[in-house]
Formats: structure tokens, C-alpha cells, sequence
């Protein structure tokens, strides 16, 4: 139960993503240089920024690229060595640098669609908007309420006796 509710609270790409990463490698992925540790960096580093843009729906809060963009600095940093000898030095360089563009603009495009989501409820209009709404609701109603009183009196009239009729001078 605990790993169905885990599973609807992070998605199940999230998990399902963790879990293909370290089946299949591509083929410029060694275990025995940095480009492993760079490569499970990179997808550490995305599941976390995919948890911040599934949080997250204001583009005010995209304002920073560090929060949804994975950073060759930062990749460097988690495992220890400098970006410049992972990112531009090494046999695997290219292949890395374009699976971090690719892991960015994967990033971006989650970002946008997130962006986009039109967000449902009251607590997301404005106060001019929630006047507005309120008002119009409110003239709404009582347009309502005047024509089911003079639907309910003009029934009552035709259901009622004759003799009732003319007691009452209608």
C-alpha cells in the first residue's frame, strides 16, 4: 500500500524512471571512469527537479533556472570532480554534454506544460475577479429567485377552485 501511494504522489514516471536508468546504459557509460557516477548524477539530479516542477505551478517560481534545470556544476559537484575535466576533457564529453541538453530540455518542456495548466478554483482569481463573480452570482440569483416566485404563484392560480378564485376577488 505504502508503494501505491508513494507511486500516485510522484508519478509513476518517476519511479519508473529511477528504476530504467540503472537497467540499461547507453553505450558511452563506463563503471570504471566518471562518466557512470556523471550519468547516475544526471538522473538524480532530474528526478529531484521533476518532484520541484510537479510542486510547483506559478512561473514566478521558475524564475531561477537552478530550480528546474540541471547544471553541469552541479553534476560536478555531486560527484566530486570539476566540470571542465567531465564536461570537455574526456573520451565520453560529448556524449555526456548531450545527454544533459537533452535531460534540460526535457526539463523545460515539463516546466512549460506545467506553466500552462490552467489552474481551477477560487483561490486562483484575483480580488477584482472574485467581486466580479460574486456580484454577477449574486444578481443571478435573485433573478431566479423572482422567476420561480411568479412561476409558483401563476401555477397556483391555475390549480385553484373556481370558488376559491372568486372568494378571493381574482
Amino acid at each position: 500500500m505504502g508503494d501505491d501511494y508513494l507511486d500516485k504522489f510522484l508519478g509513476e514516471n518517476f519511479v519508473n524512471s529511477s528504476e530504467d536508468a540503472s537497467e540499461k546504459l547507453p553505450p558511452w557509460v563506463d563503471k570504471n571512469n566518471a562518466s557512470y557516477s556523471a550519468y547516475k548524477a544526471i538522473n538524480e539530479i532530474k528526478l529531484a527537479k521533476l518532484r520541484f516542477i510537479h510542486g510547483h505551478s506559478k512561473a514566478s517560481d521558475y524564475v531561477k533556472k537552478s530550480n528546474f534545470l540541471v547544471s553541469k556544476a552541479e553534476v560536478a559537484t555531486r560527484i566530486g570532480k570539476t566540470p571542465q575535466s567531465i564536461f570537455h576533457a574526456s573520451a565520453y564529453s560529448p556524449h555526456l554534454s548531450a545527454y544533459l541538453d537533452e535531460v534540460n530540455e526535457m526539463l523545460v518542456g515539463a516546466k512549460n506544460k506545467k506553466i500552462e495548466k490552467k489552474a481551477h478554483g477560487l483561490q486562483h482569481l484575483t480580488k477584482e475577479e472574485l467581486k466580479t463573480k460574486t456580484k454577477n452570482a449574486g444578481e443571478e440569483l435573485t433573478a431566479i429567485k423572482q422567476h420561480n416566485c411568479e412561476e409558483l404563484y401563476a401555477r397556483l392560480l391555475s390549480n385553484m377552485p373556481l370558488d376559491v378564485k372568486q372568494k378571493l376577488g381574482l
